[in-house]
């Protein structure tokens, strides 16, 4: 057993790190995730940062990689198991027949830490929809078994693919028993230099049940393309400009380009997803907007809008204002004509939103700012 398991950590830590397949490659001793990122993330760092990590862990831990093929059934039941402890109450604990069946086709890895026979924290890597990989489902039973385990996650992504590494980062500070997201923070805004985008009080957790806040992540920058059209309303316009840009001022590979338009009022709309939040967009086919909250309402506590800011949307953007939804920042991905797309969200009222902590000196001032003024915006709502 002891050869098997110098074995893994030899195949974890030790593998060569000039592999042409990284993200954006290396260039003199620093992984590139773009040219015109700040954080750049120094390889031997990262490196040494596995090993002072699994150095502090008990002799005892096991760390079990998706290489181990531990079987499909076990690692499912292992992460409800983790999640459940860890939080109380966690979305994807109840959609086990899903989770079971992400992970056979290979779009969950996952990464768990055991101890005694026993799971003690836990790591994934997820495909999405738009070809990017989220590092998540982090859980950690004994400290500092999650961000190891997030941490080796990440450093395989780099190792083996090219495309984005995103993350939910979670900015509640303890409650309930739930700890707070500051280990994760440390973890993708210090150690993987990720990208903040957008501050969303996306899912929930705890006992009793609480919204939480996110700040959408990614290791790409928002790639160069057409300007964000935001309406001619001067109280829009502000509100816009004074919360969701701050907040994402720093994603746009070039900067953002803002000009101002009146377009054609669009009274209909879809809910367009029910889980884990709901989604609504525009859709002449739909009905009115206060229908569509309404029913999106009940099915979550948190409504996203995703709005392609062109021309033609300028007042679907001021009507979502003006029915309480609160700008966010920008997606990672602009539309499928190049204009940025802004997330609008809503809390539905009554809804219990936990507090919020961010580490010192992991965020730029002035994004962190940005994230203090979405928060009590929501709290104000």
């Amino acid at each position: 057993m002891q050869d098997d398991e110098e074995t893994r950590w030899y195949r974890l830590f030790k593998r060569p790190l000039s592999n042409s397949n990284i993200l954006l490659g290396f260039d003199e001793g620093f992984l590139l995730f773009n040219t015109n990122q700040l954080n750049h993330m120094n390889k031997e760092q990262l490196e040494s940062v596995i090993e002072r990590k699994t150095e502090q862990l008990s002799r005892e831990v096991v760390i079990i990689s998706p290489e181990d093929n531990l079987p499909f059934d076990i690692q499912a039941e292992w992460l409800t198991q983790l999640l459940s402890t860890m939080y109380v109450e966690h979305g994807i604990t109840k959609r086990r027949d899903s989770l079971l069946q992400d992970i056979a086709r290979g779009n969950c890895r996952l990464w768990f830490a055991v101890k005694g026979e026993k799971p003690i924290g836990s790591a994934a890597l997820v495909k999405q929809s738009d070809g990017s990989v989220e590092v998540g489902r982090a859980v950690s039973l004994e400290n500092g078994a999650g961000g190891l385990l997030m941490l080796l996650a990440a450093q395989h992504h780099m190792m083996n693919a090219e495309s984005p590494l995103v993350a939910e980062v979670r900015i509640s500070d303890g409650f309930g028993g739930v700890p707070s997201g500051e280990a994760t923070q440390v973890v993708c805004f210090r150690h993987l230099g990720l990208i903040p985008q957008a501050t969303v009080p996306a899912f929930n957790h705890g006992n009793p049940n609480r919204q939480e806040m996110f700040i959408f992540s990614s290791s790409k920058l928002i790639p160069s393309g057409l300007p964000a059209f935001f309406p001619d309303d001067m109280a829009g316009f502000n509100l816009l400009t004074e919360i969701a840009v701050p907040m994402s001022k720093e994603s746009f590979d070039e900067g953002l380009e803002i000009k101002q338009g009146r377009s054609s009022r669009l009274t209909n709309w879809t809910l367009a997803e029910k889980q884990p939040f709901s989604v609504i967009l525009p859709d002449k086919s739909g009905v009115k907007f206060e229908l569509v909250v309404k029913e999106s309402e009940k099915y979550s506590q948190f409504t996203l809008i995703p709005m392609s800011a062109n021309p033609n949307n300028t007042m679907a953007i001021l009507e979502s204002l003006d029915m309480g939804f609160i700008p966010c920042g920008f997606d990672r991905n602009r539309d499928k004509d190049g204009f940025p797309v802004i997330l609008l969200g809503k809390l539905k009222k009554g809804t219990l939103l936990a507090p919020i902590k961010i580490v010192s000196g992991v965020l730029d001032p002035s994004v962190v700012k940005a994230i203090q003024n979405i928060d009590q915006k929501f709290r104000n709502a």
